[in-house]
């Protein structure tokens, strides 16, 4: 069913009820809580459908902690990530889709973007990332193996036959959007990044 012509359309509430329903239907994502996750948009500027879809950024350190020490030089630092809210409920992760790039896709790659996000959420749903051993701790030593992993989830989902409506915004495109036929809305909010919080000589 196409979309109607100039519908706003809330992009941000459209993924987070996808993504609740993934989360029901797809036994290895069953950790997530997207009540917790806020889905924002941001811009992409460059033409091409090549760089970034969607970026996930946690609010923990390794292991859920808010604060990290390190060593710079004489002194001992402590980071701090921001304590972050949304309509009461308290925020550990943030998945921003890049607008109009995600809109260049088609519908299997949205769809596989979106999973390729969720499964970047730690097993303890604690804040921060799954992680795997060695260097790429994001995507483990075969980056070919984690997108072949995502793509196998994404089959799943749709075997399991959801309602359509929930995907139907993953069938949205830049002509639309860019003709003003359909109007984005959706949650912005700015890059939150660690503070420094403490610096004492060692």
């Amino acid at each position: 069913m196409p979309f109607e012509e100039n519908t706003a359309f809330d992009l941000s509430r459209a993924t987070a009820a996808l993504a609740e329903d993934i989360r029901r239907r797809v036994p290895p994502l069953s950790h997530i809580d997207p009540e917790r996750i806020l889905f924002c948009l941001s811009r992409s500027l460059s033409p091409g459908v090549h760089g970034t879809y969607a970026r996930i950024v946690p609010l923990r350190f390794p292991d859920g902690t808010r604060e990290k020490s390190r060593r710079r030089g004489r002194y001992l630092e402590t980071f701090r990530m921001p304590a972050m809210e949304h309509e009461g409920r308290k925020i550990l992760y943030l998945i921003y889709l890049f607008i109009p790039r995600f809109l260049r896709l088609p519908f299997e790659e949205k769809l596989a973007t979106i999973f390729h996000e969720l499964y970047h959420i730690s097993e303890k749903f604690d804040g921060d990332i799954r992680r795997f051993p060695g260097r790429n701790y994001a995507h483990g030593a075969s980056r070919r193996e984690f997108h072949r992993r995502v793509s196998e989830l994404a089959t799943a989902y749709l075997e399991t036959r959801p309602d359509p409506s929930l995907l139907r915004f993953l069938r949205m495109d830049e002509k639309s959007w860019r003709e003003g036929r359909l109007r984005l809305s959706g949650l912005s909010v700015a890059l939150p990044r660690a503070r420094l919080a403490d610096r004492r000589p060692l």
